[in-house]
């Protein structure tokens, strides 16, 4: 079917008002897994870079995850890179050192203290990464970046590399046969160090164009071995994968991020598929058979189109799109769905049983206590894209909280009552 968006017309519109108080649905239990929640409000995962030069998370991290931590509520954390392979960019965190791991650990520690959940969302990124990063400070001996299925190479002219520079993206090399089984225990190491680090849960990223994905589709896949050619040896890597997973956490306590709408040549750095439909049916229904935590779907709203005009100005509205919910027959576990949601969309989705939870990103940038100002009505603030990626305070934990917006407020009024009076008297 055609994805035109007309229920999600709302998505698009500036958010600077009150929202209606609306509890529902959205703000009642659910389990995902074994893991108990008490509303359905999520937190995306959403790459940050604010780790220091050895990909280790900082203690603005630690400050950030705890602001947006809330009792019974769950945290996705950013991608976060099982190997040095997958560096894509200054700033990004792993799991795969000690150091990392104890690192991680004081972020999960600050969540739980406020009575949160989080899951560690793994994360390698194959043929975005770069050359350029075999020089990072955390790359391990022997190890090199940009890998993929195959040696298809992303079409686009320059890419921001360790130095800063802009220089051509690198030609992946396609990993071989015999190679693929040590990527599968890289991501089982770093499920072990999430599970030391405390996580709750685990996701795997195989979504957006990253190497899981790059596997799934055939625009990056040209394999002719046992991961090449069919959906079902295409869909071989995303099982495997999934199954060392399961073997470090219980299947109940692990999750999977899939993008189920590549098609065209605009969206997920240029990853698509012929037949994007059997692809992910085919998907969905094997992961259905591990009763995972959750699915997370992304609705096709990630673009990187021009997100602060007029919806139909983005590039990509008129697209053959499909609409992710088409695959929840084939799903019999908890899914929660991302992809530019208001509140009031957000509602409607759950209540209309389209998914199970919603997660949120922007939204959740630039509001703290996001959870409580959807429960109650409140105004939200807006974001400022322009420090969605750089490495400071600003724009990552200086958003006001409502009350202290209100407390601001309050003072601002207070004061010019005061003047008032004071001149009055002269």
């Amino acid at each position: 079917e055609k994805w035109v968006g007309k229920k999600r017309k709302v998505l698009h519109k500036r958010i600077g008002k009150s929202w209606n108080s609306m509890s529902g649905k959205l703000f009642s239990p659910i389990k995902l897994g074994d893991v108990s929640l008490k509303h359905r409000v999520v937190l995306a995962p959403l790459t940050r870079l604010r780790g220091d030069e050895h990909a280790i998370p900082t203690e603005q991290m630690v400050e950030y995850y705890s602001q947006r931590a809330t009792d019974g509520g769950l945290l996705i954390s950013e991608g976060v890179l099982i190997s040095p392979e997958g560096i894509a960019n200054n700033n990004v965190t792993g799991i795969w050192s000690q150091q990392q791991t104890q690192a991680w650990k004081q972020v999960v520690d600050a969540v739980h203290a406020k009575g949160g959940k989080i899951s560690c969302q793994l994360w390698h990124t194959g043929r975005i990464a770069h050359d350029s990063f075999r020089g990072h400070a955390a790359m391990l001996p022997g190890r090199l970046p940009a890998v993929s299925a195959s040696d298809v190479t992303y079409e686009v002219k320059t890419r921001s590399t360790l130095s800063g520079e802009k220089l051509p993206m690198s030609q992946p090399r396609a990993l071989l046969t015999a190679e693929i089984s040590r990527v599968i225990e890289d991501y089982a190491l770093a499920a072990r160090n999430a599970k030391l680090a405390g996580f709750d849960m685990i996701e795997l990223h195989a979504a957006h164009g990253y190497l899981v994905d790059q596997f799934l589709n055939d625009s990056t896949n040209k394999r002719t071995d046992q991961y090449g050619g069919s959906i079902e040896n295409r869909c071989r890597f995303l099982v495997q994968v999934v199954q060392a997973l399961c073997n470090v956490y219980p299947h109940s306590r692990v999750g999977v991020r899939l993008s189920p709408h590549a098609k065209g040549t605009m969206v997920f750095y240029n990853t698509t598929d012929s037949n994007p439909d059997a692809l992910y049916a085919h998907a969905i229904s094997e992961l259905n058979k591990f009763n995972l935590a959750y699915l997370l779907l992304t609705e096709p709203r990630w673009f990187g189109g021009l997100y602060d005009k007029d919806f139909k100005s983005d590039p990509g509205f008129d697209m053959d799109l499909t609409n992710p919910t088409k695959f929840k027959h084939l799903y019999s576990g908890p899914i929660i769905g991302a992809g530019g949601f208001t509140p009031k969309a957000a509602h409607e989705a759950v209540d209309e049983n389209s998914y199970d939870c919603i997660a949120f990103g922007r939204w959740f940038i630039a509001n703290p206590d996001f959870v409580h100002r959807l429960q109650n009505g409140l105004p939200l603030n807006k974001y400022n894209r322009k420090t969605f990626y750089t490495h400071d305070r600003k724009g990552y934990t200086d958003y006001p909280t409502y009350d202290q917006v209100t407390e601001k407020s309050m003072l601002v009024a207070h004061n010019a009552i005061g003047k008032s009076l004071a001149q009055a008297k002269l």
